[in-house]
């Protein structure tokens, strides 16, 4: 063959036509994160198909061509090639090559190149480890006007090593665009190359093993047919021996090998039993063993009873004809092929010559049965190993589908990030929160869909960004609060735990975890409101008593009758303002902790509204509280904490509504109990205030103002009553049109234990009403507008003087 220098190789792509120096189908791509168990499957199907290959065909050429064409087709390369070293190991002979076209392919092999001009290959040898070009163009083991001309730019070459020995190197090469080789690459590579090695080697023997079978075919055509049989080690072995003793007309035969401690062990016999065999070297004929192992020639004995031909044989000899010819492989010889016969000048130089190529072939058909012993075994591994992948890749498929149904149902938000802070994944919940759909933030910027990268929060996104430190760090952030924009333009406050996912030398992945706490945020408000506004709450009637209190006290002055009575009622009703509101405290409590249960007992509510309404009614003058009565209406429910609900929504109705007006109370039967509204003509309610009114602590616009005292439990207790009577309670309202309070109460509650404390500690109204108990003619003062010196001036011009 004509070598094929650097120069020719450019010249003759050179002279090629536009268009046809790469060929083939679209590259699959070599390295796909986020898909790893599809390409493990397909990984072990392309190294079970190389190995059926070698397996099912022993044509060398077959065999590097599938090779070349399923690694390419793996890996993604645009172009794979075998070079295969000569017997000398000095050449590179071009074996395959996929990817170029079929008239430059058929032109290349027949050019060897000399291992000394082939750098990369020299360098895969030499070392026995991949090669890796990142640039081809600025690296400095490859040809530059080669690497021009085919527009090479990434090139991986790995060694054929089989049984530790590099028997060539396999190239792959991506043209027109660098690729980045990683360390899961070129170890499937090196497994292809592994695995095509043996092939290969399976295949080079065999083929050496078919010349030579074909050289001797006239003389025993038997042979060939039976090596070519596919027999395990010991039937080869067994076979071996038959055919020589048989093949040169002798009567005992033996074969030995060398074990793995370099001792000549029996492991056939012809005639013989394995130990007899064995008995009889050791007594007689190893010194003619260890000669042919010495010499790796022929040793032929003619007649043995002649002194001078076996001096070191001592009488009796059973047999007087002797030939033993080395089993040698690569230039190694790993065993002797010996036949006897008991009587003299029983084989002639050509049995000797036939024996000793006979011989050459059985060594290559003792290899060839080992090869294919660990062949199956290596078949049968993979095919093993295939079916744990499979098993493995069911569990893997069912605990994606497990983690994939976390992921979409969970409520809290969870999103992915890579190293470079684009999202990866975006999941129901988060999708949710920010109000941004999954099919535009994956792929976008964290900061883009969090808003973070905004001119308020750009600082915070370039030097605190959790998800930048924890790829910064590679290290886990546990909790961190912040707040995030919605689509809405919303700001919301967050609560989110970032971890980091390794994936590979480019940095991994970092996973958050967040959950909305603005509730919580907004409870923690209210907690702190609402403490700010009982301690007011309780500090007014507080000064009110000690007002009144320190002027009755006071010896310096003189207090007619009726102004030491108003000012005992000044204090009588601050003592029952604050009574009402510790009762209403006190009933939060016993009702969070199921400590408060329904007395029940029959109720006329008929009865009960019509003494309500009386009683406000004289005490809201300015008010006109109507309630037609008609049939009673009777109920298995708790008098007194039903009496509480109601008294609690006509007082706010009175309070609501300052400037007068009337107030509707409505009792009717319903299907399943009684259906009770109270309606005024007040300020309303807003539309995105109605979903908060039944809630803890909550107040509204009017009362945070400070123009209506009041803690915003009222309302609250009343759903918190009606809801352990087993009833429901609702409002519609609308901004200065009123407000419609609806409660419906069951004929009869769920079943419920009779009370187990003091009625007497339970709240007899809202702390915004005002008190049933002693009416008056003038309507009550506003704590919050009113300490013990607006009090004294309400009920005297004098008081001034006195306070």
């Amino acid at each position: 063959m004509e070598q094929l220098t650097p120069e020719q190789t450019s010249r003759e792509v050179a002279s090629m036509p536009r268009g046809v120096a790469v060929s083939g189908p679209a590259p699959l791509p070599f390295s796909r994160r986020g898909d790893r168990a599809p390409r493990s499957e397909h990984e072990a199907a392309v190294l079970l198909e190389i190995a059926q290959t070698a397996g099912s065909t022993l044509d060398l050429n077959e065999v590097l061509d599938r090779v070349v064409e399923r690694t390419a087709s793996l890996t993604g390369a645009d172009r794979c090639s075998i070079w295969l070293l000569d017997p000398s190991q000095e050449r590179l002979l071009p074996a395959a090559l996929y990817g170029m076209d079929p008239v430059f392919t058929a032109r290349w092999k027949r050019r060897p190149l000399l291992l000394r001009d082939e750098r990369l290959s020299q360098e895969v040898i030499a070392r026995g480890q991949p090669a890796i070009v990142f640039d081809a163009e600025t690296d400095p083991r490859t040809d530059k006007q080669a690497v021009a001309l085919f527009r090479d730019r990434s090139i991986l070459v790995v060694p054929l090593l089989t049984r530790g020995r590099v028997i060539g190197t396999l190239f792959l090469n991506h043209v027109g665009r660098p690729y980045s080789y990683t360390e899961q690459d070129v170890a499937i590579t090196c497994a292809i190359a592994s695995q095509a090695a043996v092939a290969i080697e399976h295949a080079q023997l065999f083929e050496e093993t078919r010349r030579k079978n074909d050289e001797l075919r006239a003389a025993f055509r038997r042979v060939g047919d039976a090596l070519a049989a596919g027999m395990d080690l010991s039937e080869t072995l067994q076979l071996i021996v038959d055919l020589a003793t048989e093949m040169i007309h002798g009567t005992v035969g033996c074969l030995q090998l060398l074990d793995q401690f370099g001792q000549l062990r029996v492991k056939a016999a012809c005639a013989l039993t394995a130990a007899e065999a064995t008995a009889e070297i050791a007594a007689r004929w190893r010194p003619f063993s260890d000669e042919i192992m010495r010499s790796s020639r022929p040793v032929h004995l003619p007649d043995a009873h002649a002194a001078d031909q076996a001096p070191a044989l001592s009488p009796p000899v059973r047999y007087r004809s002797y030939v033993g010819a080395p089993l040698r492989l690569r230039g190694a010889t790993i065993g002797t092929l010996v036949v006897w016969h008991p009587q003299p000048h029983r084989f002639s130089p050509e049995g000797v010559d036939l024996l000793a190529s006979f011989a050459n072939q059985a060594a290559v058909a003792i290899d060839n049965a080992r090869l294919f012993s660990a062949l199956q075994s290596r078949v049968t591994e993979l095919s093993e190993a295939l079916q744990e992948n499979a098993s493995l890749l069911d569990r893997l498929e069912r605990e994606k589908e497990q983690l994939d149904a976390i992921f979409r149902n969970t409520s809290d938000a969870i999103y992915l990030v890579d190293n470079t802070l684009h999202i990866v994944a975006f999941n129901p919940a988060a999708e949710r929160l920010l109000g941004v759909p999954s099919a535009k933030a994956i792929g976008a910027s964290c900061s883009e869909v969090f808003l973070c990268g905004s001119q308020a929060n750009g600082t915070e996104c370039q030097h605190g960004c959790p998800a930048r430190k924890v790829f910064e760090q590679r290290q886990a952030i546990p909790y961190v609060e912040s707040a995030v924009e919605a689509a809405t333009g919303r700001r919301i406050d967050v609560a989110a735990s970032y971890s980091y996912i390794p994936s590979g030398p480019d940095g991994g992945f970092c996973v958050a975890i967040v959950r909305d706490i603005s509730r919580f945020r907004e409870v923690e408000r209210l907690k702190s409101d609402f403490v700010s506004m009982v301690s007011h709450e309780l500090r007014t009637p507080l000064a009110v008593i000690k007002g009144y209190a320190a002027t009755l006290l006071n010896p310096t002055l003189q207090l007619g009758p009726e102004r030491q009575t108003r000012y005992l009622c000044g204090i009588n009703e601050a003592s029952d303002r604050l009574t009402r509101l510790i009762d209403n405290i006190l009933s939060v409590s016993r009702l969070e902790s199921g400590r408060l249960r329904l007395n029940v007992q029959h109720v006329d509510l008929t009865d009960l509204i019509v003494r309500l309404v009386n009683i406000f009614q004289a005490q809201a003058p300015r008010h006109q509280i109507a309630f037609h009565p008609g049939e009673p209406l009777w109920l298995h429910a708790d008098r007194d904490q039903v009496e509480l609900v109601l008294a609690n929504l006509v007082s706010n109705a009175v309070k609501y509504s300052p400037g007068g007006g009337t107030i509707v109370v409505e009792a009717s039967s319903a299907s399943t109990g009684v259906l009770v509204r109270v309606r005024d003509e007040g300020w309303g309610i807003r539309p995105d205030q109605l979903p908060h009114v039944f809630e803890k602590f909550y107040r509204g616009e009017a009362a945070k103002s400070g123009r209506l005292p009041g803690t915003g439990l009222g309302l609250y207790i009343c759903r918190s009553i009606v809801e352990l009577h087993g009833g429901q309670i609702w409002v519609e309202s609308a901004p200065q049109r009123g407000s419609t309070f609806s409660l419906l109460l069951p004929w009869v509650p769920p079943a419920s234990e009779p009370a187990s404390f003091d009625h007497s500690e339970e709240p007899s109204s809202d702390d915004n009403l005002t008190d049933l108990c002693p009416v008056t003619d003038r309507p009550a003062e506003s704590p919050a507008e009113a300490p013990a010196e607006a009090m004294e001036q309400a009920h005297d011009a004098d008081a001034r003087q006195v306070i």
